[in-house]
């Protein structure tokens, strides 16, 4: 029995396969996306129950201009109380994570926020959380 759909957008293939691997032994179904475009469509094809998504991709801010799209866009309008977690290395390749305030800078930011590499028993207890509301 599926606990629900996650979809990973994220343009790192071991990154996807890792985090696949996890979900899928905690009963969830998993669909993946590499790109922020693929993830548009996927988001409205599949309608996951949750999205887990990378931040820098084609460009910096890929991640964040699809969360705030997914939020606020019209098109997304029946998706737009998906969950979103946000997956970063920043915070490994710089020691801290963004100064970026999505509310200043008039994006409607994630529902959480996890630093990678994961643990896997932190993202599930965070997807767990976020289903639950």
């Amino acid at each position: 029995m599926s606990k629900g759909k996650i979809l990973i957008i994220d343009d790192d293939p071991d990154f996807r396969a890792a985090v696949s691997v996890i979900l899928k032994s905690a009963s969830y179904d998993v669909v993946t996306a590499d790109n922020p475009k693929d993830g548009e469509q996927k988001i409205l094809a599949e309608r996951p129950s949750l999205i887990i998504l990378d931040i820098m991709m084609d460009s910096l801010f890929d991640g964040f201009s699809l969360c705030n799209a997914v939020k606020t866009g019209k098109e997304f309008k029946e998706v737009k109380d998906t969950p979103v977690i946000i997956c970063s290395a920043v915070k490994e390749m710089t020691g801290s994570r963004f100064a970026f305030k999505p509310g200043e800078q008039g994006f409607v930011g994630p529902d959480d926020y996890i630093d990678k590499p994961v643990k896997a028993d932190d993202l599930l207890a965070r997807i767990e959380k976020l289903l639950k509301k």
